[in-house]
């Protein structure tokens, strides 16, 4: 399937690795100009000499609305315009105290809706504009050794994202979620349990139905299909991505 992504102006945050880097690959590979953000500088610099193609990318803190505004601003001018932007950037796994409630606002919350602001013209300019946020399965169902700031974060951007599609389609802008399920690559928040916990990790692979973890590529599919023209009539939706593991039955 031609998905209609070739020429297409794509800004993406926490695209330096896992999700966020599978998804600039698959635009890549689609045709599309890439631009990624990530709080370091050495990580942008490794992923955009290891992507390579039409790539480009800097250091961005996505708590830093000034900071967030700008870069999406000059992405949108080095690029000649922005059809798409992905917002995977996260604060972290969380917690249950006020600092981690801050760091997940201001990151997997006020960077959506910041970024969103930043975007929103620029993506009505386009014609085809398309907003995805990346959230996550423990936003649907509990999820862990207790509640945590991530989940809640991520939750209410699901709920903000399907407010957005309302009132930005007549600008002729869709906006979508993605929730993935555990999903394991190198480094990456699973690679870490596995070894700090190792009996937790190992819990969560044997209660998968599929008995493995997903893969960035795995969500970086899913989230290619619902950026672009192909999927032109879907907008508002939460396409959860994780091989069957969450038990709810969503109606």
């Amino acid at each position: 399937m031609d998905l209609g992504l070739a020429g297409k102006k794509v800004a993406i945050t926490g695209g330096s690795r896992g999700i966020g880097r599978a998804i600039a690959a698959r635009m890549l590979e689609e045709g599309a100009t890439v631009t990624i953000c990530a709080r370091g500088q050495e990580g942008v610099d490794e992923a955009v000499a290891a992507l390579g193609g039409n790539v480009s990318g800097s250091a961005v803190d996505v708590g830093d609305g000034d900071a967030l505004a700008a870069w999406i601003n000059g992405a949108a001018e080095s690029m000649g315009g922005l059809d798409i932007f992905v917002n995977n950037a996260s604060g972290g796994g969380g917690g249950t105290n006020d600092e981690k409630f801050d760091q997940n606002y201001q990151v997997d919350l006020m960077g959506l809706v910041r970024g969103v602001n930043a975007a929103e013209e620029h993506l009505a300019s386009s014609g085809e504009g398309a907003i995805l946020q990346i959230a996550t399965t423990a936003a649907l169902e509990n999820f862990g050794p207790g509640p945590s700031s991530y989940m809640a974060l991520k939750a209410g951007a699901i709920a903000y994202i399907s407010g957005l599609s309302q009132t930005l389609a007549a600008k002729g802008i869709r906006a979508n979620t993605v929730s993935p399920g555990p999903i394991f690559f190198e480094n990456g928040p699973w690679d870490m349990i596995k070894g700090a916990m190792p009996d937790f990790y190992n819990g969560t692979v044997a209660g998968h139905p599929s008995g493995r973890m997903g893969t960035p590529e795995e969500v970086a599919n899913v989230a290619a299909f619902l950026c672009s023209p192909a999927a032109s009539w879907v907008t508002g939706e939460n396409v959860v991505i994780d091989g069957g593991y969450t038990k709810r039955i969503a109606y």
